[in-house]
């Protein structure tokens, strides 16, 4: 994905917009380095509940109350490709998280996740308008468009929802706050995870 770099609002900050983003598309890939034990194989787990530091592959699919789906890792986007994640590093939501932690390798379940278990519930503050100078606002106008996810200065992501000519209207709720979510999930493998001196070592993601 391309991206422009814009210093343009009056703060002075900096607004990097990716072209072909998708407001409803929005998601996190969390994969972290494959851990081994010292022989060299990876180790397999296939029974009991999984513990925090074990590696598990899934494919699930996300769906919106309505039915549509918002990622699939079977689809041709994700080019059918498993995901790996490792119990316990918070890349989970807690109640996926619970879900699978009983799972058994190639056993399916479905999770529904209400909206305050998800993204949250939408927060009106978060819709907020952002002055603009006549250069500014000229500026904007070649590189932003209603519609487009912006990303800001500190990485996170916001929906533009009005361009003016003097004003940015910038909603920071994630795409999918507010949404009640169903998960299809698959449970494809389970492994040990990365060890230090015998100990299960867990990646936390703040």
């Amino acid at each position: 994905m391309t991206t422009t770099t814009v210093r343009a609002m009056s703060t002075g900050s900096v607004v990097t917009t990716g072209a072909g983003a998708r407001a409803r598309g929005a998601r996190a890939r969390r994969l972290v380095h494959r851990g081994y034990p010292s022989n060299g194989r990876r180790a397999t787990t296939t029974t009991g509940a999984l513990k925090d530091g074990e590696r598990v592959t899934l494919h699930y699919k996300m769906s919106l109350a309505d039915g549509t789906v918002i990622d699939d890792t079977r689809s041709e986007a994700r080019q059918g490709q498993a995901v790996t994640i490792t119990m316990g590093d918070g890349s989970l939501f807690p109640k996926i998280s619970d879900a699978l932690s009983d799972m058994s390798e190639g056993e399916k379940k479905k999770v529904v996740l209400l909206a305050a278990d998800a993204f949250g519930a939408r927060d009106d503050a978060k819709v907020q308008r952002l002055p603009l100078s006549p250069e500014e606002a000229e500026s904007m106008k070649s590189q932003v468009q209603v519609g487009q996810l912006v990303q800001l200065p500190d990485g996170s992501r916001a929906l533009c929802l009005a361009l003016d000519a003097d004003s940015l209207t910038l909603d920071m709720n994630h795409p999918l706050a507010g949404q009640d979510l169903t998960f299809d999930l698959e449970l494809v493998e389970v492994s040990e995870g990365l060890k230090i001196f015998g100990t299960p070592m867990v990646q936390l993601k703040m």
